[in-house]
């Protein structure tokens, strides 16, 4: 009884600390992505505020069994603590999930984005290009903006351009995720895809949300298949290899809900296997129908070695 309740204890300590170590963290990350040279650092304003909270607490409630795993690795309980394991993840995915996802569209649903701008006075290289803008570009969506454009090519020249306002603009497209380029290029020289991407997972999440309950029900294959990993809790005889063994197919389950979207594996799955009758039939209830069969045949497999565990370790009286 007293280790079934220190899980409990543990979900929500880790829920709160974290909560609140993730969002100091992640604040600082976001307002570095959203600055802009030559503007004064603005804190605490609240709609950044609500997004930091909501991605932080999406991330943790993708951890949070894993998490609740490792309790079990290092402290062995009885029937009365896979029950509140149970308990606990079904309110984590079958609640709290669905509830981030709903008051998140709705927090944002009337929200627009803040218009993008560039200040003047700065030298912003984009490729074989400078530009310096003689006044803020895109502060007036409505007036052109004057830009000196350096060509730093052997051949290059120096032009004056009347450059028009837009969204669309190459400094603002090469800068993603930063606001400015000049920010990216002091933080941020790599385009490589993320191995995982918590935004991309819990967008997903959103999206099946708003379709179906069906849909929401597909995407909660993946919440079966990290909570399934409580079967592997005692896998080896040495806890450390067990701890290992959690964080390697954490990660590799998260990874794979990642580069699953690969524009490499996207192609193949179009051309191989998303036009075969079968996956087509379940694509009109869930999206990725593949991934969703993996989730639950993986997770089969780690209840199956977790009932396998039990019964040995019954027999031998471990």
């Amino acid at each position: 009884m007293k280790k079934a309740f220190g899980l409990v204890l543990t979900y929500f300590l880790f829920l709160i600390i974290g909560t609140a170590v993730g969002m100091f963290f992640y604040y600082v990350y976001l307002n570095v992505q959203s600055a802009v040279a030559g503007i004064p650092f603005e804190a605490f304003k609240k709609e950044d505020l609500l997004r930091v909270l909501f991605y932080v607490l999406g991330c943790l409630l993708l951890f949070i069994c894993p998490a609740m795993v490792y309790v079990r690795i290092s402290n062995k309980g009885g029937i009365l603590h896979f029950i509140f394991f149970i308990v606990l993840s079904a309110l984590t995915w079958g609640i709290f999930v669905p509830l981030l996802g709903h008051f998140e569209n709705k927090a944002f649903y009337n929200t627009k984005d803040s218009s993008r701008f560039l200040t003047q006075g700065y030298f912003r290289q984009n490729g074989d290009k400078i530009y310096y803008f003689t006044n803020d570009y895109n502060k007036n969506p409505y007036l052109d903006t004057t830009a000196i454009v350096i060509d730093t090519t052997p051949e290059g020249t120096v032009e004056v351009e009347k450059i028009k306002p837009t969204r669309d603009f190459i400094l603002f497209r090469d800068s993603a995720p930063y606001s400015d380029i000049l920010i990216k290029n002091a933080f941020d020289q790599s385009e490589t895809q993320p191995i995982i991407s918590f935004a991309m997972i819990m967008g997903r999440a959103r999206n099946s949300f708003t379709k179906g309950w069906t849909f929401f029900l597909a995407f909660l294959s993946l919440g079966l298949v990290l909570a399934s990993l409580y079967g592997t809790a005692d896998l080896f005889r040495w806890r450390l290899l067990n701890t290992g063994f959690l964080m390697i197919m954490t990660f590799c389950i998260l990874a794979a809900h990642t580069l699953y979207y690969h524009p490499v594996f996207t192609s193949f799955r179009r051309q191989f296997i998303n036009n075969k009758g079968f996956f087509i039939f379940l694509s009109k209830y869930m999206d990725e129908p593949l991934l969703v069969l993996a989730n639950v045949t993986l997770s089969l497999v780690f209840v199956i070695i977790g009932i396998v565990r039990f019964a040995t370790r019954h027999k031998r009286g471990l």
